[in-house]
């Protein structure tokens, strides 16, 4: 399993099949789509995986700035 490279992701998602698991964590966090989007694409580069552009597009909706969670 790899380490978080970011700190913000949870360990225990560190692995290729976690894909749909860290989508719905990026879901819920209170941050804009740019830095929703840096993220996942780290995480998938650091444990290997290729993500789809629909999935990038899906995790940048949740953004903040695009209508995302609010506190």
């Amino acid at each position: 399993m790899a380490e978080s490279p970011t700190g913000i992701i949870p360990e225990e998602l560190m692995a290729p099949k976690y894909t749909a698991a860290v989508m719905q964590f990026l879901g819920k966090l209170y941050v804009d789509s740019e830095t929703k989007t840096d993220l996942f694409r780290g995480w998938a580069q650091e444990v290997g995986v290729q993500i789809s552009a629909s999935q990038v597009n899906r995790v940048r909706e949740t953004g903040t700035d695009t209508g995302g969670p609010t506190r």
